[in-house]
Order: C-alpha cells, then sequence, then structure tokens
C-alpha cells in the first residue's frame, strides 16, 4: 500500500492521488467535470481502492455554485467515456503509462431535482490499483476549486498543490507538457498570444488571488521576444498568513464583481507579492 491511500481528507484540502493530478489528454474535461471527480475522490475516503460502489447524494456534487446547466450526468458519463493517460510504474519499475478512464459502472437518480437523488460509483480497476501504490499527492482546498470560473485555474492551483512541498519551488516544461499541464487542447489557441490571454493570464489572476498560493510563469525563448516560445519556468510559494487572510476574505465575498475587484488589485510586483506575473526571458 501506497502512502497516498492512507492520508486522510481534513480541513487542509481533499487528498488527491499526484497520478490523479498529472493525468494527460484531460482536455475534455470541463471545470464541472473536474470538480465533480474531486468530490468523488473526497466521498470515497479511505475505501477509494476498495472493489466496491460508493454512493453520495447528487446534491452534493452540483456544489453551492451549482447552475442549471450543469448537470451531474454529464459529468458523470464525461468521466466514464473520456480516455486519460496515468503516469505509473511498469513491473520493473521503469517509467510507464496507462490508458483508462476514471469511472467505471455508475447509477444516477434520473431525475436530478430529486432532494433524494443520489449517485452509485465505482474507479475503473487500474485506476484503483494506481491509487492503491500512490506515493505523492495534492491537498485541494473546496471553497478554492468552486471559487475558480476556469478549468485552466483549477488545473494550474491543482498542478501546483501536489508541488508546494517540495523541496525546490520551479520546473520547467517544454511548451506542449506546459498545456498539457493546463488542460489545454492540442489543438486549440496555438498561437502564444492567443494562449496568454485566454488560459495563461485567467490561471494566474485566479489562482494568485483566490489560492493559498503565489504563482509565476516565465515565459522562456530561444531568441528575441520575438522567437518562438522554448518552454516555460513554473514557480511557486506559499502565501504568508496575512497573504491567505486576504484570499479568504475574498472566498467569502459574493462572485458577483469578484473579477473587477481581482483585476484592482492586479500589480506587476516581485514573486513574493500578491498578483499574478508573467515573465518573458532568453534561453
Amino acid at each position: 500500500m501506497g502512502r497516498t491511500i492512507r492520508q486522510r481528507h481534513s480541513a487542509e484540502g481533499i487528498v488527491k492521488p499526484g497520478e490523479l493530478i498529472d493525468i494527460r489528454q484531460s482536455a475534455a474535461l470541463t471545470l464541472h467535470d473536474r470538480r465533480v471527480l474531486n468530490l468523488l475522490i473526497e466521498h470515497a475516503g479511505p475505501d477509494i481502492a476498495s472493489d466496491r460502489h460508493h454512493r453520495m447524494p447528487m446534491a452534493r456534487l452540483r456544489g453551492p455554485a451549482h447552475r442549471g446547466g450543469e448537470r451531474v450526468r454529464d459529468s458523470i458519463e464525461n468521466l466514464m467515456k473520456t480516455l486519460i493517460l496515468i503516469p505509473t510504474r511498469d513491473s520493473q519499475g521503469n517509467k510507464a503509462t496507462t490508458r483508462v478512464q476514471l469511472l467505471a459502472s455508475t447509477t444516477t437518480t434520473d431525475d436530478e431535482d430529486n432532494p433524494n437523488g443520489e449517485v452509485a460509483y465505482s474507479f475503473h480497476k487500474e485506476v484503483r490499483d494506481i491509487i492503491s501504490r500512490s506515493d505523492y499527492w495534492g491537498r485541494i482546498k473546496a471553497s478554492v476549486m468552486f471559487a475558480f470560473s476556469s478549468k485552466y485555474a483549477l488545473a494550474l492551483y491543482e498542478a501546483i498543490c501536489l508541488r508546494i512541498n517540495l523541496k525546490h519551488n520551479n520546473q520547467f516544461f517544454k511548451p506542449d507538457d506546459f498545456r498539457e499541464l493546463l488542460s489545454v487542447d492540442r489543438d486549440l489557441l496555438t498561437r502564444f498570444p492567443d494562449f496568454k490571454r485566454r488560459v495563461l493570464d485567467p490561471a494566474l489572476t485566479e489562482v494568485n488571488a483566490l489560492s493559498d498560493c503565489n504563482v509565476e510563469v516565465e515565459v522562456i525563448r530561444e531568441g528575441g521576444p520575438r522567437s518562438a516560445v522554448a518552454g516555460y519556468r513554473l514557480r511557486w510559494a506559499g502565501k504568508s498568513s496575512e497573504e491567505w487572510q486576504a484570499a479568504m476574505d475574498e472566498l467569502l465575498r459574493p462572485k458577483v464583481g469578484r473579477k473587477a475587484r481581482i483585476d484592482g488589485k492586479i500589480e506587476i510586483t516581485n514573486f513574493m507579492d500578491t498578483g499574478p506575473r508573467l515573465i518573458a526571458s532568453r534561453k
């Protein structure tokens, strides 16, 4: 049994196995899908690797910010049919990749408006096997997860949660790997200006404003400022108690007007200060 399975969900966050944070080909999953997956993981608890069905109220999967168009059934079906790639090890200890759907058989109450509706679900056998051997994890705070308006922000936040306690505080990614990290479809937003405007800037803004982490991304180019992007260096640090209190204060405010409030606080500052930062540099 790996160490991840022995962790318990707490006020510090939902324990999510690192293999399920590092999944690839997850671009088809929506923000709601990713939230639902995290809640399914939380509800399964220490029995997540067991060969059994888990039952939970459907209303719990809608979350506090539920909108009528977000159907639990749709997310369950997406999690069942989306083929994702999970990093793992083969029998010889070599790096390997498992291709699998996240969920196996599920049963959902037909009427999602039924206050007693429920979801019965089980994780795919290969997923359970990987979780049972997992030795690294991140803790995802539900209040932060539900505050994001973009799946890219949630993907970035989860990646930081997985790395926040490492001895080093930065990691280099090749362009395609960084796009995978943020759950960006390989055929969309291929121009850097579009990627920066639609994905990177909004994700940095939300993670820095609403989470317990400070994050920056260094854009590395091989030549001048107009040369191709050679990679990205992601840097992170935990917030001070005062910074985290300010973020929690915003989490308690209504979502209405949040973008304007956040945008009004943005400053290009030193890394350890709050606020998003995007750097351009040469390789």
